[in-house]
């Protein structure tokens, strides 16, 4: 499967909703970082212009709706799915940007691994 079909995958099993335009800048950040991980670890100076340069908007935009789609999700999404991927992390507050895309990066990198081991199995 590709960064970007286990991306979205990810972001619809949290319970993430495609309306929020932070779902689309986080698909458009996601493979990328999960390809090179300039892009999740230094947000500001990769992913954020990766974005910006696709989407025509402000870094502060792609900062906003990123964090508003991440806030909506923690409250509204699917729980036991947001328990699943941040359980080793304090759940009880929504993550930062760069929290939330770091650790979806970790589980998209596992998730590729997984199918390719089950391709060869």
């Amino acid at each position: 499967m590709n960064p970007q079909s286990l991306s979205a995958d990810a972001l619809r099993e949290l319970g993430m909703h495609p309306k929020y335009k932070g779902y689309a800048y986080l698909l458009c950040i996601l493979p990328a970082a999960a390809k090179n991980p300039v892009y999740a670890y230094n947000l500001k100076q990769a992913g954020y212009p990766l974005v910006m340069q696709y989407y025509d908007v402000s870094i502060a935009g792609v900062e906003r709706n990123i964090r508003f789609a991440i806030n909506k999700t923690w409250e509204e999404g699917n729980q036991a799915a947001i328990h699943r991927y941040f359980g080793a992390y304090e759940t009880g507050y929504a993550p930062t940007n760069s929290e939330f895309i770091a650790v979806l990066i970790e589980c998209i990198q596992y998730d590729r691994v997984m199918h390719r081991r089950r391709a060869h199995i």
